[in-house]
Order: structure tokens, then sequence, then C-alpha cells
């Protein structure tokens, strides 16, 4: 008798509810729980969570209002008590599976990229930061439907019933977008700036000013120590001397040039690519064997395993030139100003080029092209195409491009028929190459034609995979056979798997190299296979490799 009032009053409870729009929350909950790309902590996946079940929702209302406003009979009463014990009932059978499921899951992405399985995955906080997202959501979308209703009220008597609803619709979205783009993303930026600004102005612990003349940030520099940035400050004041090549690999000829350009040197971006090549002057730059045109990430930050990678290689006969475009992450500078990068870019390899194809062709050094992540993107943009990339430069490495790159999203989708989206072979592997492990990077290099252009990519990489079209179109990524990190069980959900993949990018960084987006235990074989360094060999790129990785 008091379960059946319990079960009286529990009903009761959710029929304040819209039926098809807990449907479709149910139905987004076990959704939501499914694998994706990388493994989620209980607080990223209760984010998640929230946020689908929240859509599916709101997806659930919207079709029952079309419904009403199409079909005016009133449903039967039996019907309803019917179908809402039904729904109680089916309801807690899918959260209890698909909670269980849910750890499932986790443990087989764990291992597919190298985590160890059965750790603490807490569903109560799954549960709690899901119900908090929800309930906010929910709260918000409410107090937008009241605005809306006392909109249309105060100007239904004055214009026809349809245009007052088409009015008071576009008055309400006026002002959710004048608070999302203006007074919520004003003061998100300024609070941001103010934080990585300042961050921007300190010393990195163990860092200290460089004291080589081959270093901006010296005392001889045009680049001054002050002006430099955080990331500027690391870069330049890091990597290895010629002491420390000779002790790692054995061979040294000079000490490195390390050429940065902080953000505070000059207004403009050319007016900073102008400093790098008079930097470039200035330490001798053009007179080494190679130079690499390194595009940094937001935050001015080059990947040290890179960088030194090379330097080690080429036995410190080398230039690394880079000018920074923002302080602020990545993911900021993407969603507020990603011109920026493509400005930083274009003007550096401007500058860089111009003065470098002035040189006599037979003393010219070696060209070429390097970016990560949000810097990839930037690196790319001065070229139209493959053809204009490998007719400019002597090589490129590209490694964990954002899926908005314009050459990279047109060579993935001109690769050859029968290839995978995530691992293309673009024109036979003629000139451009896609590979995710040291494996596939030295696969046939014989066929492989100069300048080289590579592509790294991780299957499991959400930064390579993620773009706005998830919210209502299956990627190619997911029709054909999965990489070799990703689970099978991995499937594309309308809307959700768009908030999967977006928040899977926080983790992307967190998970062992060779999956997500860490790539440094391949960087030594992906600058021998694009540059090929004199008097290196496949030995000494295993030496380097495992200094890097214990190292690093």
């Amino acid at each position: 008798m008091k379960i059946n009032k319990v079960n009286k009053k529990f009903i009761a409870y959710f029929k304040k509810f819209n039926y098809l729009g807990l449907v479709f929350a149910v139905i987004f909950f076990a959704l939501s729980v499914a694998p994706s790309l990388l493994p989620r902590t209980a607080y990223i996946q209760g984010l998640v969570t929230g946020l689908s079940v929240a859509s599916g929702y709101g997806i659930g209302v919207l079709i029952s209002a079309v419904i009403r406003w199409l079909v005016q009979n009133e449903v039967p009463a039996k019907v309803k008590m019917h179908a809402w014990k039904a729904l109680y009932v089916t309801g807690l059978v899918v959260l209890v599976a698909f909670t269980w499921l849910a750890k499932v899951w986790h443990n087989e992405v764990q291992a597919l990229v190298g985590l160890p399985t059965n750790q603490s995955f807490h569903i109560l906080i799954v549960w709690l930061i899901a119900i908090i997202v929800f309930v906010i959501i929910l709260f918000i979308s409410r107090l937008l439907g009241k605005l809306f209703n006392f909109t249309y009220i105060k100007i239904d008597h004055l214009l026809p019933k349809r245009l007052s609803i088409l009015l008071s619709l576009i008055i309400i979205s006026s002002l959710v977008f004048w608070v999302v783009s203006g007074v919520f993303a004003t003061n998100f930026v300024n609070v941001a700036n103010a934080y990585f600004g300042y961050r921007d102005t300190t010393v990195p612990e163990g860092y200290t000013q460089p004291t080589s003349a081959l270093r901006s940030g010296s005392a001889e520099s045009l680049s001054s120590w002050d002006t430099i940035g955080y990331q500027g400050r690391k870069f330049v004041a890091g990597g290895p001397d010629k002491q420390k090549i000779e002790q790692v690999v054995g061979q040294a000829t000079n000490e490195p040039v390390r050429v940065y350009v902080g953000l505070k040197a000059a207004e403009t971006a050319q007016q900073r690519a102008d400093i790098v090549v008079q930097e470039m002057e200035r330490t001798g730059a053009f007179n080494r064997q190679a130079i690499i045109l390194a595009t940094t990430t937001g935050s001015g930050w080059l990947e040290p395993q890179a960088v030194d990678s090379v330097e080690y290689m080429y036995g410190g006969n080398t230039a690394i030139v880079s000018q920074q475009y923002s302080y602020l992450p990545s993911w900021i500078s993407y969603l507020t100003d990603k011109e920026t990068a493509t400005e930083a870019g274009q003007a550096l390899f401007d500058a860089v080029y111009g003065k470098w194809m002035q040189m006599p062709k037979d003393t010219r050094p070696k060209l070429y092209a390097y970016g990560l992540s949000l810097g990839s993107y930037g690196g790319q943009t001065p070229y139209s195409g493959v053809n204009d990339l490998r007719f400019s430069i002597d090589g490129a490495l590209f490694v964990g491009t954002p899926n908005f790159t314009n050459l990279w999203r047109n060579t993935t989708n001109n690769r050859d028929k029968g290839s995978p989206e995530w691992l293309p072979v673009y024109d036979n592997g003629k000139a451009v190459r896609f590979a995710y492990d040291n494996e596939s990077i030295t696969k046939d290099t014989s066929t492989w034609q100069k300048p080289r252009i590579l592509y790294v990519q991780h299957a499991s990489d959400p930064v390579v995979w993620f773009d706005f079209s998830l919210i209502d179109t299956k990627p190619d990524w997911l029709k054909e056979p999965r990489g070799p990190d990703v689970s099978p069980a991995t499937r594309w959900f309308p809307v959700v798997s768009f908030f999967q993949l977006g928040i899977d990018q926080i983790s992307a960084g967190t998970v062992p190299y060779g999956h997500g987006h860490m790539y440094g235990n391949a960087v030594v074989n992906s600058w021998a296979t694009v540059t090929d360094p004199p008097n290196w060999d496949t030995n000494k790129t295993k030496i380097l490799q495992e200094y890097i990785n214990n190292n690093y």
C-alpha cells in the first residue's frame, strides 16, 4: 500500500514535466554515456550527460508542441496513465542499465588509450553534475519562456496573433544573442585577458634570460626579454645547447638559433614578422642548414619535444623562428579571434620567405613549416593548396590539425577512393602523407617525393575530429572502419556526439603518448622523414626518441 502511494507521488511529480520531453531526456541519457574518443572522468561525463539530457528534453518539448498544434484531439486520460507508467518503468530500467554500461565502456576506452582499467568512476558524481547542469538549463529555458509569454501578451492586442508570435521570438532571440555574445562573452574575454595577460608578464619557474646572442630575449636581441611573453621566455631560454646535443646524439656543429618575437614587441603581425627577419639576420639564421617556420598555439607555446628534436638531429645547425599572436589558450583564441592565427602565419611566411628568396638558390638553407594544433591551423594558412605549399618550401610537418583548417580539410576530402577519413591517402602518397604512429610515418618512404608534407594525427584526437556539423551530420570516420584506438562501439548520435567530442577536447592532452592530442613519441621519426637530416640514421632516431620519451 505504501509502495503504491510512493509510486503515485513519484509519477505525479514527473507529470509536472513534459511527457515527450522526459522520453527524449531518457534516450539522450543513454546515448550520452556511450563511448566517443577518449575516457571521461566522472565530472566530464556528468557535464556531457547534463547537456545531452537537457537537449533531449528540449527536443521532446518542441516535438510535443508541434504535435499538439497539428492534432487538436485530447489524449484519453486512461492512455495518459498507462503511458506515464510505461515511462516510469522503462525509464528506470534504461537509467540503471546504461549507468552500468557507462562503467563498461569507460574501461574499454581506458584500455584502448593505454590507461589502466577498473579505476574509480563515481556514478553519483555523474548523476549530481548532470542534474545540476540540467536544472540550470531548464531554469534558464523556463525563464525565457516566461519572458516570451510576457512579450507576447503585451503586443498581442496590437498585432495579428502570428505576427505577435514571430515578433516575440525575434525579441527574445535578440535578447539571448545580446547576453551571450555581448555581456557574457565580453566579461569572459575580459577575465581571460586579465588572468592570462598577467601571466604573460611573468617568468616561468626555472627559466632565466638567455646569455647567448643566438637567442631572442638576450641582451643583444632586438626582441627584448620584457616583451617576449611567458611561453616565448620558455622557448628562448629552453632547449639544448651545443654541449647537450653532443652528449645526447654525439655530434654538434653549432649552437642552435632561436628567434621569437612577443605580442608586445609591435602592434601588428606584420611588424612583428619584420622584427623576426631582423633577428634572423642578426643571429645568422639564414646561414644555417635548416630554418623552421614554427607557428605557435594560441598561448604562444611551442612543443619542446618537437622543436628540441630537430635541433638535436641537425647538430644545432638550425634556426627555429616564430612569433606570438596571443597569450590565451588555443580554445579561447579559437572562440574569440582565430583570425589572429592566420594573420601571424601569413605574416611570418611572407617576411621570411621574401628574404629567403633573395638568396642564391644554391646557398639557401632548407625551409620547413611546422605547427601543432592551432599552430598547425595558422601554419597552413599561407598556402592555397598542396602544390603551392610544395613549390614554396622544402617540407612541412603539421601535427594534430584542427578540423576547421582549410588545406587539411580540402586534402582530406579529396583523398583517394577507399582510404578512410581518419588516415587518408592523397594522390597515392606521392607528396602528402597522413600517419598516426612511427610505423606509418616511415612506411615505404622510397616512393615519397620531396618536398614532403606530413600530417600526423590520431584517430582518437578530438581536436582533429570535432566539427560543428556533428550536431546533425554523421562524419565519414564514423561510417568507415574505426582507427586502432577508437572503440567499435563508438557511434554518431545527433547533438550528443557534438557534446561528447567537444568536451573530449578537455582530456585530449591528459592521455598517454600515441593517443588523443599527445604526439611527442613520434616527433623524431616525423622530422627525420620530412627533412632527411645529414649524417643521420635509424639508430640515431631510436636513441633520440628514447631520450625524448624519458626526459620530456
